[in-house]
């Protein structure tokens, strides 16, 4: 017996049901949840009662006093560091390798392979550092014995921020920040992640289910959605992007469009409200950077009424095309250098990190290159 199979032993001696489905692993993918038989739509395949969730509710209250103030996030990770018995054996068999989840979170990279992310997801992995800091400062002092070391905590950190679902009750709904509003659970946190999900979330003070949303044949694998996520929130997050589908994939064109302003357009920008976060999709540049372009072209009283929404966008759409076309150029070129850049990345000092930031900028070249060519046809 397997892991996998000792896990949904467990999970269905404590009343967990699977109807229809099974923990499998997948090959280069982790493990992840399959179809068994064939499944149609608006079918419950797990039920998770609310008894086995590991929630602040379920944190000792000596580790609550020791870590007064502390996030939610950080009383489940130090659980998780001081007892052993916080997760049952074969839920905690199944959980990721420290190993394997260093390699794949930017917060456990070297500081020169983080410098390699692109900027997006530099700067959530520099708000994620500065959460962890917060977190560990506090269980430092508390515990400043060593019985919890830093990098227990990190791995246990990680486990809690990548693996937990959103969960409320009318108790902390008014006395917890949504952030804080988080559960661990058995096997539903085996459920890999895809844009167009496969099963849907539903929870109650009773359990949690999980519903397909299509049809699914014997073996396939059943997704659900984390949320709108762009690839650069995804590998800071999760450890993880995906090569092709994702529709909320976008890159940050700041670094290359706000250079272009002069200090007079800036002032103007930013009065208005539209000073940096300048995105791009696959589809389109997002509505920020399309008014700030059209201050690079227009007269003031021109751009004034693009804010007044008294001038149509498709007014000036030529021009202001060919100004983002210009931008993207500086960007593609920029792009090359910093594939070099990750291809030096010696093999030895990160090559799974090395493989990621490639797959990234390649993906960030995709949506550069191929909005070039819309705009040049």
């Amino acid at each position: 017996m397997d892991a996998t199979e000792r896990l949904l032993q467990w999970a269905t001696a404590q009343d967990v049901v699977l109807d229809g489905i099974e923990a499998k692993p997948l090959p280069g993918r982790g493990i992840g949840i399959v179809a068994t038989r064939a499944l149609e739509a608006n079918e419950d395949v797990l039920t998770v009662p609310s008894a086995l969730l590991r929630t602040l509710a379920t944190t000792p209250k000596r580790v609550a006093r020791n870590l007064a103030g502390a996030s939610v996030q950080a009383l489940l990770a130090a659980d998780l560091c001081l007892d052993d018995a916080a997760l049952a054996a074969p839920w905690r068999a199944v959980l990721p390798p420290r190993a394997a989840l260093e390699a794949a979170m930017p917060i456990c990279w070297p500081r020169e392979l983080r410098a390699l992310l692109p900027p997006t997801a530099r700067r959530l992995c520099d708000g994620q550092r500065a959460r962890f800091d917060r977190d560990w400062a506090l269980v430092a002092a508390a515990y400043p014995d060593g019985v919890v070391t830093r990098a227990d905590f990190l791995y246990a950190w990680n486990l809690v921020n990548s693996r937990t679902f959103y969960h409320v009750t009318p108790q902390t709904e008014t006395t917890l920040p949504r952030d804080d509003r988080i559960a661990l659970q058995p096997v539903a946190d085996l459920f890999n992640h895809a844009p167009q999900g496969g099963c849907s979330v539903a929870f109650d003070h009773a359990d949690y289910t999980f519903t397909t949303t299509r049809p699914h044949a014997p073996g396939d694998e059943l997704f659900i959605c984390y949320g709108p996520h762009s690839n650069d929130f995804l590998l800071v997050e999760y450890g993880f992007t995906l090569a092709a589908g994702n529709p909320w994939d976008e890159t940050c064109l700041d670094p290359y469009l706000c250079p272009v302003f002069s200090a007079e357009q800036r002032e103007r920008l930013q009065d208005a409200g539209f000073w940096e976060r300048y995105m791009l999709d696959a589809k389109t540049a997002c509505f920020r950077t399309q008014v700030a372009l059209r201050i690079l072209c227009l007269t003031p009283s021109q751009w004034c009424a693009v804010l007044d929404g008294t001038r149509g966008e498709d007014q000036d759409q030529d021009v202001a095309d060919a100004q983002l076309l210009k931008v993207l150029k500086r960007y593609k070129k920029d792009l090359r250098a910093k594939l070099v850049e990750v291809d030096r990345i010696q093999e030895d000092a990160g090559g799974h990190a090395k493989a990621c930031l490639r797959s990234r900028w390649i993906q960030i070249k995709e949506l550069v290159v191929t909005t070039i060519s819309r705009l040049q046809k």
